[in-house]
């Protein structure tokens, strides 16, 4: 019998997310790491290190927009997928190896290549699942670099209108999040692993997946199959009775998420309380006024973390005073009056800037880093202020300080915001005279020095991802001991309760804007002790809300 009218066929896999999905199956003709080119064009390594170059820098560029897409459409934790790809592109030996290879002749395809390849490998032979999983990484940024080079626009999906099941090989974290949601029903792949980033952007997306289910011909492409994720199973030509009882079972599931979807946007811009009376503000986590308009749209009270960085990893030279202006004005018009709260610059251990020149560590999240950076170069960090303050005459703008340890830290940040605001003055321009003025609570020294630094500040958030890893010492990105994150979350929990008794013995606020906030396990720990705002990525913000009006 021919392959593509075989009827009932039934592959079985493992479902990575939720849902179900009919429709025609349609393949990801995905191009080669590296394509040979036709015709070699003989270049000198000068030249070769100069495409090389453009090509880092237009990946870095691409890198940073595919972060920003990701936290609006599928939460932070999501995005930092593609730091960390940021931080693989940056890595110096990696770098190195390429341009020895130019130097000793290469074209900078075959740098690449060659260079990815002996990696991946080193990688790929390690005993850490995460760093084995990084090897996939490590091909997914070498393809984006060689189609840099290529100047490869080669569309590798169908567009032609219709949406499809999606069916490849395996798919890289920058495929999944670039794949067109509106068309796309769900995807299957030959290979792949549940773990895998891929796996994490599906269920984050909401994209009904399978992997793991063997090679499938492309004779299939166009044939009309079911996929149940739940089952594991992707039915090619299904019979009628097939497709009746799937229709039952999604027209079941589709109600109840059309019904309760409808229940969450009647929560919008109304307040969030507690059956107990306590009042909960939910903030969104940005990175841009496209995510603050997209947080305004659905119910944010205020912005609680503006992610200022993403002004810096975009670009290859220092941002300018006016253009740092220019951006924070902007998401001030987007909230139309709403809280915002700025987090100054936070850059180094997996948010590297090569323009930087940050000095190689062997422990990047326990050195150079954060507000240590920024009080080591004050220029930097004025003209940051400085940009920040202009803006907040024209909106509510708060200033919040990541990654101190000790009241000296504050200290020193005070002068120089009391230097900028005279600078200011004297220039005739006007800003807020008394913004607020708050920490991150994100190493386990500034909670235990809570009490002395509630008298320094307005107001403490809470950082969870970095405020678990080190109290825990477990990297919650290491696949070897991120469930030690997952499972000991008390020791933080406490950390966190006695830093709100801290803030609001001093009359201030506490707010959450690390993962935790959006746990809905938790919420109820937090209502009880007096949490006063939860700062989620845009996805998350109805979720919480509905959760906080569940509460006792």
């Amino acid at each position: 019998m021919n392959e593509k009218t075989e009827k009932n066929r039934i592959l079985r896999g493992v479902g990575i997310s939720h849902g179900c999905a009919c429709g025609t199956l349609r393949f990801f003709r995905k191009a080669a790491l590296v394509r040979e080119p036709e015709e070699r064009i003989q270049r000198s390594p000068q030249k070769e290190a100069e495409r090389l170059h453009e090509a880092l820098e237009a990946v870095r560029a691409h890198l940073g927009r595919l972060c920003r897409h990701t936290a609006r459409e599928a939460g932070e934790e999501a995005a930092e997928i593609f730091e960390i790809h940021a931080m693989l592109l940056d890595d110096e030996d990696f770098l190195e190896s390429m341009r020895v290879e130019i130097s000793s002749g290469a074209c900078a395809e075959d740098a690449v290549k060659r260079s990815a390849k002996q990696y991946a490998e080193i990688l790929s032979a390690l005993s850490d699942p995460y760093l084995r999983a990084r090897a996939a990484d490590l091909g997914d940024i070498a393809r984006q670099l060689t189609d840099a080079l290529s100047g490869d626009g080669e569309e590798r999906i169908p567009d032609d209108g219709t949406s499809f099941i999606l069916v490849a090989r395996d798919l890289s974290p920058s495929d999944t999040v670039t794949l067109p949601k509106e068309r796309i029903l769900g995807f299957v792949t030959f290979e792949g692993s549940a773990n895998s980033h891929t796996a994490i952007l599906a269920r984050a997306m909401g994209i009904p997946a399978l992997i793991g289910v063997g090679e499938i011909s492309e004779a299939y492409d166009g044939t009309f199959a079911l996929l149940d994720t739940m089952d594991g199973t992707l039915i090619i030509s299904p019979d009628l009775n097939q497709q009746r009882r799937f229709r039952e079972k999604q027209g079941e599931a589709n109600a109840l998420a059309k019904e309760h979807e409808r229940y969450l946007r009647s929560l919008i811009n109304k307040p969030a309380i507690t059956r107990g009376g306590h009042k909960m503000l939910i903030y969104a986590n940005v990175g841009d006024a496209d995510e603050a308009r997209a947080a305004l749209l659905n119910g944010a009270d205020g912005i609680g973390l503006l992610r200022s960085e993403f002004l810096y990893l975009s670009r290859d030279r220092y941002p300018t005073e006016e253009e740092l202006y220019g951006s924070y004005r902007t998401v001030v018009d987007a909230m139309q009056g709403k809280r915002i709260v700025i987090r100054t610059l936070d850059v180094g251990a997996d948010k590297q800037i090569p323009y930087f020149d940050l000095p190689k560590e062997e422990n990047p999240a326990l050195g150079f880093r954060g507000v240590r950076i920024c009080l080591a170069r004050e220029a930097i960090f004025k003209t940051q202020l400085r940009a920040i303050l202009r803006a907040s005459a024209h909106g509510s703008i708060s200033l919040m300080i990541p990654m101190v340890v000790a009241c000296d830290e504050v200290r020193r940040c005070k002068r120089l915001i009391t230097e900028c605001m005279e600078e200011l003055s004297r220039e005739g321009h006007g800003y807020d005279p008394h913004p607020e003025f708050g920490i991150m609570i994100e190493t386990p020294a500034a909670a235990i020095m809570c009490e002395e630094l509630a008298a320094e500040v307005d107001f403490f958030s809470v950082g969870t991802n970095d405020l678990l890893q080190y109290t825990l010492a477990a990297d919650r990105q290491n696949a070897a001991v991120s469930a030690i994150c997952e499972r000991n979350t008390e020791p933080v929990l406490r950390l966190i309760e006695q830093s709100a008794d801290a803030i609001h013995r001093r009359g201030g606020w506490i707010g959450i804007c690390g993962e935790l906030a959006a746990e809905l396990s938790l919420t109820q720990r937090f209502a009880d002790m007096a949490i006063d705002e939860l700062s989620v990525s845009v996805p998350y913000l109805l979720g919480v809300r509905e959760k906080v009006t569940e509460c006792k």
